[in-house]
């Protein structure tokens, strides 16, 4: 197996991936707008940590200055999950204090 059909093989497995991860955010997407009012902060932390595992996965699986953007995107997904999740529960201890 030469170094020309490697390369190919983990390109095409890349561009599956790709394809993969957008089905997946799409039907996260769907699951998490199909809910009705009641269950829409439960979805969007779904999506949240769904996005993270799967960009993760990306990142950390393919190696090499081509792939470099997924572990860009997986970094800026982690500080904006890191950020949300912080002002969830600031905003969740914060009605503590209101519950009286």
């Amino acid at each position: 197996m030469g170094q020309d059909e490697l390369q190919l093989n983990k390109t095409k497995n890349s561009n599956l991936s790709i394809v993969l991860i957008l089905a997946n955010f799409s039907l996260l997407m769907g699951f998490t707008f199909s809910e009705g009012e009641e269950g829409k902060e439960l979805g969007l932390g779904v999506l949240g940590i769904g996005i993270l595992f799967l960009l993760g996965g990306y990142a950390f699986s393919y190696h090499g200055k081509g792939y470099r953007i997924g572990k860009w995107l997986f970094g800026i997904a982690l500080i904006i999950a890191i950020v949300f999740f912080g002002l969830l529960w600031y905003s969740w201890q914060l009605s503590k204090g209101f519950n009286h």
